[in-house]
C-alpha cells in the first residue's frame, strides 16, 4: 500500500540500530503502526504490541499482527477471497441502493473520481457481505478482520489518486482502470500473544510496558485521517456525512502530532510515560520538531543517546525538487532506566 511515511525501506536500518543497542529483548511496541509493516517485520523476533489511531490501520494490525495464521473459514465452508474475485454482474446488481456508499460518494455517480463505478460497487458489495457473515456468525473475529484487511489492501491499487485520498485526479489514472482483485495476505506465526490497539498513543502508553518501543509519529501538518479518509470509511462501514469536493469525513480524529503548537508537548509526554527499556524514534529533518528539540526530550528521560542519519533520497519519489537532496531520515535511540 502507498502510505505517507512508510518505513518499508527503513526496516533494515531500524533492525541495525536495535542490534547495536539492544540485547535479550522479548517485546516490541510499534505505537504509530500505519500499515503495520514495522510490527509485521519484527514479529519474527519479538512479541508485538501494535497501535494506531486510524481504524483501517487497526484492521490490518488485527489481520497481520494479532492473527498467527491465515483463517480457515470453516463455518463459511468456502474460500471468500476466491468468491469475491468471481462475483458476477448479476450478483452485484442485487445490492440495494442504500448500501452503495462508495458508488454514491466516491465514483462519478456522486460527482467524485476516486473509483470507477464498477470497482466502487464491488467494494460496497464485499463490505456488506463481510458484515452480513459476521452478523450471522458465519465468521469469527479473526476471520472478520482478515477479510477487512485484504479488502483495504486492495483498494489503493484501483484508486484514482496521486498518493493519498486528500484529492482525486481529474483524469483517470492507469491503475484506476484495473479491476478490483482481492489477494490473500501472508500471516507469520511467532507463537506469541501479540496485542493490537486502536487508541490515542499518549493514552495507551499509560497502560502498556515492555522492552523496545518504536515511535514513528507524523512529521508534518497533513492529518492522516484526511489523507486516508476513504479507507477509514470502508473499514468502519459507518456511512458518515461527507464534506467538500473531496468528500472528507466530518468530525474525524485529529492528531496533536500534526500541530506545531502541540507536537512537542505530546512527544515529551509520550517519552516521559513510556515504560520501555529501549526507545527508538523515527523522524525527518523536515518535521515539525527540530533535532535539538527531540534530543532535549530524549536525553531528559533516557541515557546512551544516539542519532542515526539515513539519506532521504532513498525514500524520495520522482519529481521532487533538488532542494530536498539534503533531507534526512533520522533514527534516535535512548535507553530508559525504569
Amino acid at each position: 500500500m502507498r502510505y505517507i511515511g512508510s518505513k518499508k525501506l527503513l526496516l533494515a536500518d531500524i533492525e541495525r540500530v536495535i542490534d547495536e543497542n539492544v540485547k535479550n529483548a522479548e517485546s516490541f511496541c510499534d505505537i504509530f503502526s500505519g500499515t503495520a509493516c514495522v510490527g509485521n517485520y519484527f514479529k519474527k523476533k519479538y512479541r508485538i504490541i501494535s497501535n494506531d489511531l486510524l481504524y483501517f490501520s487497526y484492521c490490518i494490525q488485527k489481520a497481520l499482527i494479532e492473527n498467527n495464521a491465515v483463517p480457515q473459514f470453516k463455518k463459511l465452508g468456502f474460500n471468500p477471497v476466491e468468491y469475491f474475485n468471481n462475483l458476477s454482474e448479476t450478483e452485484l446488481s442485487y445490492l440495494p441502493q442504500d448500501k452503495r456508499f462508495c458508488v454514491n460518494n466516491y465514483s462519478p455517480v456522486g460527482n467524485r473520481m476516486y473509483l470507477k463505478e464498477d470497482n466502487a460497487l464491488k467494494i460496497d458489495f464485499i463490505r456488506e457481505k463481510i458484515e452480513l457473515w459476521r452478523r450471522e456468525s458465519l465468521i469469527n473475529e479473526n476471520e472478520y478482520f482478515y477479510l477487512l484487511a485484504v479488502l483495504i489492501e486492495a483498494i489503493p491499487f484501483i484508486s484514482n489518486i496521486s498518493g493519498t485520498y486528500g484529492a482525486y485526479n481529474k483524469f483517470w489514472d492507469k491503475r484506476s482502470l484495473n479491476k478490483l482483485i482481492i489477494k490473500d495476505l501472508p500471516v507469520f506465526d511467532n507463537k506469541k500473544e501479540n496485542k493490537v490497539f486502536n487508541e490515542n498513543s499518549n493514552e495507551l502508553i499509560l497502560s502498556i510496558e515492555g522492552d523496545i518501543i518504536y515511535i514513528d509519529p507524523p512529521y508534518n501538518r497533513r492529518q492522516y485521517s484526511s489523507n486516508y479518509h476513504l479507507l477509514e470509511t470502508v473499514a468502519k462501514n459507518d456511512f458518515p456525512n461527507l464534506k467538500g469536493i473531496t468528500g472528507l469525513r466530518e468530525n474525524d480524529k485529529k492528531s496533536d502530532y500534526c500541530r506545531k503548537h502541540s507536537v512537542l508537548n505530546s512527544f515529551e509526554d509520550l517519552i516521559k510515560n513510556a515504560r520501555f527499556k529501549h526507545i527508538l524514534v523515527s523522524y525527518s529533518t523536515e518535521g515539525l520538531m527540530g533535532i535539538n528539540e527531540i534530543e532535549k526530550v530524549l536525553t531528559l528521560y533516557g541515557t546512551n543517546y544516539k542519532m542515526y542519519e539515513i539519506d532521504y533520497r532513498r525514500f524520495k519519489s520522482r519529481g521532487k525538487c533538488k532542494q530536498e537532496d539534503n533531507l534526512k531520515e533520522l533514527i534516535f535511540y535512548v535507553r530508559k532506566d525504569l
